[in-house]
């Protein structure tokens, strides 16, 4: 077993979704963590923000932060299930430091 790391995930999610839309993809990732025997510290969603440029059209998005701890294998799956999500316009996981 990896020794699990600290990450932080920013997401920007569209415009067009709802409050409830954003707060249940906020969710399943949390689940999903969770499920892979990670642990969410932390999460605030910073509302509807303008963008630096447009994303498909969009010049707003919403914006929200997760801080969690995951072994580094299960974090391509967080990526690919954010990759598929046609509402979330933009993503970054990094790993942080300690």
């Amino acid at each position: 077993m990896t020794a699990m790391c600290d990450y932080e995930l920013v997401a920007i999610v569209s415009p067009e979704a709802s409050d409830e839309a954003v707060a249940a993809k906020l969710e399943g990732v949390s689940q999903m963590i969770m499920d892979r025997q990670g642990v969410v510290d932390e999460t605030q969603r910073w509302g509807k923000k303008r963008l630096a440029y447009p994303i498909r059209k969009y010049i707003e998005g919403n914006y929200s932060l997760m801080r969690f701890k995951l072994e580094p294998d299960h974090v391509r799956e967080i990526r690919e299930v954010l990759e598929n999500d046609l509402d979330v316009l933009r993503y970054l996981v990094i790993k942080r430091s300690k």
